[in-house]
């Protein structure tokens, strides 16, 4: 196994567009370097009975979820000046101190041009779009880390891509058969490159864990990935050649490097295995047994640990180890007596669940918080196994008791001369001035700040409602949630795009630009934006009866990005521009209709 790949892991390859010409015609030669685009053409020398010319580089990217590897290469004119057999190569280079040597080619020339030359070449297009699906250039493997299981015991499955000497882009996450088992989530994939019956495979690793949900004998897979493939266009009919034969622009060196490539859809699959999922042993199982399988520790915390009556305790526990956290319950308190209960706050982590829970103690009585008891099966030795924490002790004390109402005023002595008919009279006091006057009718609730500050609560009810309809809307209505992020996505993908352009970086304008495409379609007609190309577009706007201006317009925009991503294709800021401003007519066209 080759690891992961250093930056100097390169691949040297040469190669020929034609084994047998005609004096009088051409053929490429191309020197690829896997792995490096920073690598200047090396000097081939002269080969007797042959004109080389340098023509230019040609770069090749390959999309993966994200991540890219590279490869350039550098593109050769050969004329021959006569007959015969001749052997281009092996060619050498040295990169850094290291030196590579490539594979050894073979052209021959006859005085008259090859009758099956077109034939030959359009059969071997037909050849490698019939061997897309081959095991020895791209395919699948899917492994499990066991055939056995208990029910709800975690699987750790792989899916493999294994890839040699093609260019794949729009590569989907994997997909397979899981009837009785759970569905989880992909992990983020890992590339790397390796060894395999003598042939280097680049390879992209797919990570998830499955769990059996109910017992019984079953078929894992096949795994599935969706992806696109870069192969050679068939080459023109003689006729067709000989038509254009006067048109400079015809020429293969003026189309450019992806004017021999076309993407061929395919979907690769694995081989399916055997996994036996058995039911928990009956025996030893606790009463309170909750389901939870695994290796794991639990931790028992609460604070404050001094508090008054009617005050809240946070209660913490913690659940960390290795197994299924989908089944791991909340631990059983075994009593609540004393305590308000409120429902636990739950956090899932990697390895880890945490339950946070609020207990109030409702008097000064109360000394200690309950122990907690947590049951799981252990698959590795095949027992039950139960955990018990706490108790905890606490202090409480008495709440505050609330004094009783009183009047507040002058206190008056009664004297035994007093009567009930003095008691009765007022005393008034002479006020030293008259105070704030106000005039008679000026009520508070004639202010203006008043009226503004009871209208408040009101409109932030409204501002309430209007913000819950639209969330539920969004849950329920797809078409609303799926035309509402399509145009979010679509003005972030614009404003990136301007950021690139002022940049006047090529390659990242153009990788947003595609990105923008497919997450815009993708939420517009509900499809997974890693699945949205011209094609799955183009099938729906003719359905709908879009304009023919738009498809052309909507048709460049897919085939520019992958001439400048997959080719390397040089455009200027102008060009930039205007494929800018399409991508704005295209998404505004597409706003005004209905899908």
């Amino acid at each position: 196994m080759a690891g992961d790949a250093f930056p100097r892991d390169i691949k040297f390859e040469a190669s020929l567009d034609a084994k047998r010409i005609a004096i009088g015609e051409r053929a490429q030669l191309g020197l690829t370097f896997f792995g490096n685009q920073n690598i200047k053409p090396p000097e081939i020398g002269n080969i007797d009975g042959l004109e080389m010319r340098y023509l230019g580089p040609s770069t090749m990217m390959t999309v993966i979820n994200g991540r890219i590897s590279t490869s350039i290469t550098h593109m050769y004119s050969v004329m021959p000046l006569k007959t015969g057999k001749f052997t281009l190569g092996p060619f050498n280079f040295t990169y850094e101190g290291d030196n590579y040597t490539s594979n050894i080619l073979t052209l021959e020339v006859s005085e008259d041009k090859p009758a099956s030359r077109d034939d030959e070449r359009a059969i071997t297009e037909d050849d490698a779009a019939e061997k897309l699906n081959l095991s020895d250039r791209i395919f699948v493997v899917l492994r499990a880390a066991k055939t056995s299981a208990y029910v709800n015991e975690l699987i750790p499955v792989t899916v493999k891509l294994y890839v040699n000497a093609l260019n794949v882009s729009d590569i989907q996450l994997p997909t397979f058969s899981q009837e009785g088992f759970s569905k989880i989530e992909f992990k983020e994939p890992k590339q790397y490159r390796e060894e395999m019956g003598g042939l280097l495979y680049d390879v992209l690793e797919f990570k998830t864990n499955i769990f059996g949900t109910r017992p019984g004998e079953y078929r894992l897979g096949p795994a599935k990935i969706k992806c696109n493939i870069m192969v050679r266009k068939k080459a023109r009919s003689s006729s067709a050649r000989d038509f254009f034969d006067d048109d400079p622009y015809m020429d293969s060196f003026f189309q450019g490097p992806l004017a021999k490539y076309e993407r061929h859809p395919a979907e690769l699959k694995s081989d399916d295995m055997p996994l036996i999922v058995s039911p928990l042993p009956a025996e030893g199982r606790p009463n309170d047994f909750s389901g939870a399988i695994g290796d794991y520790q639990f931790i028992y915390s609460a604070s404050p640990l001094k508090v008054k009556a009617g005050d809240p305790i946070t209660l913490q526990m913690e659940i960390n180890g290795t197994g299924n956290f989908n089944t791991v319950l909340v631990p059983r308190l075994k009593t609540v007596e004393g305590f308000k209960v409120y429902d636990a706050e739950i956090r899932t982590d990697t390895n880890r669940k945490l339950f946070r829970q609020v207990l109030i103690p409702e008097a000064d009585t109360v000394t200690e918080i309950p122990e907690a008891t947590f049951n799981y099966f252990d698959p590795y030795k095949k027992v039950y196994k139960t955990i018990t924490q706490g108790p905890i002790k606490i202090e409480v004390e008495k709440g505050k008791e609330e004094a009783p109402a009183q009047v507040v005023g002058p206190v008056v002595k009664i004297s035994q001369n007093d009567t009930p008919e003095e008691l009765k009279r007022n005393i008034i006091y002479i006020k030293d001035s008259p105070g704030r006057l106000i005039k008679k009718g000026a009520f508070l609730y004639n202010n203006k700040l008043f009226q503004g500050a009871m209208m408040l609560p009101l409109l932030m009810l409204i501002g309430l409602y209007v913000s819950e309809s639209r969330r539920n809307r969004l849950k329920s209505d797809t078409v609303y949630a799926g035309r509402l992020f399509a145009i979010q996505s679509a003005r972030r993908g614009l404003k990136k795009l301007k950021e690139k352009l002022k940049a006047k970086d090529q390659a990242l304008f153009y990788e947003e630009l595609f990105s923008t495409l497919q997450n815009y379609f993708g939420h517009r007609l509900h499809m997974p934006p890693a699945g949205i190309t011209f094609a799955a577009v183009y099938s729906i706007a003719v359905s709908k009866g879009v304009d023919q201006e738009i498809i052309r317009k909507l048709k460049n925009l897919f085939e520019v990005s992958d001439q400048t991503r997959f080719a390397g294709f040089q455009l200027d800021e102008l060009h930039m521009k205007d494929d800018m401003k399409e991508l704005e007519e295209v998404i505004k066209y597409f706003e005004r209709i209905r899908i």
